[in-house]
């Protein structure tokens, strides 16, 4: 798929600004998980990646991107199923998470195609529920009550679907994706390293709590503490 067929569906983010937030990601979801699925995952030879010695000189992406136009519609509106716009907060598509989560499955990395096959088989299975159902060929062309009806039984712990691995994985990446960017540090109040003109004392409550444990720990005498 092109960067042009990209920028019809969301921000149109720039790929090496794309491998720096899918790096964050990685770092943000730690060990990976392991799934053992194959419908709808595609074969053959994996495209090459950074390598030991990459050139950081030209930093480009040596793979393409692998969703269709199709697969990424559908994720672009799966990706504001769980987080949509809220108040200030921006939905999951104004900042580009399906683009990342597009970056992140064509990367050939073992994760990364773990999670490849595992999505891709779940896409395919919502395009297959929305025929069935009679409301689209896709789920893409679906529309948006449709498409809400679906992902919310797909979301349902009780409903035992073949796609729920794709959906705690894929909730996952939408999420730990959002909460790196600074929309979604702004969304939950978190301000980073910022330096402090000065230090505020500690309160009474504080104190007293650090001397019971300093006493638990024989640091401090009790009769010194007024214990």
């Amino acid at each position: 798929m092109t960067d042009a067929a990209n920028d019809q569906t969301g921000p149109g983010l720039d790929r090496r600004a794309a491998m720096v937030w899918a790096g964050a990601l990685a770092a943000a979801l730690g060990a990976a998980h392991y799934y053992g699925v194959g419908f709808g995952a595609t074969d053959g030879p994996a495209p090459p990646g950074y390598g030991r010695d990459p050139d950081m000189l030209s930093p480009d992406v040596p793979w393409p991107r692998l969703m269709t136009e199709r697969q990424l519609a559908s994720v672009r509106h799966i990706v504001d199923f769980v987080l949509p716009r809220e108040g200030a907060a921006p939905s999951a598509s104004e900042l580009g998470v399906h683009e990342l989560i597009d970056e992140w499955i064509s990367a050939p990395y073992p994760e990364q195609s773990r999670d490849r096959a595992l999505i891709f088989d779940g896409l395919a299975r919502l395009d297959l529920m929305a025929r069935r159902s009679g409301t689209a060929k896709d789920f893409a062309g679906a529309g948006k009550a449709a498409q809400a009806a679906m992902l919310a039984l797909v979301a349902d712990p009780a409903s035992k679907l073949a796609t729920a691995a794709f959906w705690k994985r894929l909730r996952r990446l939408v999420i730990g994706g959002y909460y790196t960017t600074e929309a979604g540090f702004a969304d939950i109040g978190y301000i980073g390293n910022q330096p402090l003109p000065s230090y505020p004392a500690p309160t009474a409550e504080m104190r007293s709590a650090m001397e019971r444990v300093f006493v638990q720990l024989g640091l401090v005498d009790r009769t010194a503490s007024g214990g």
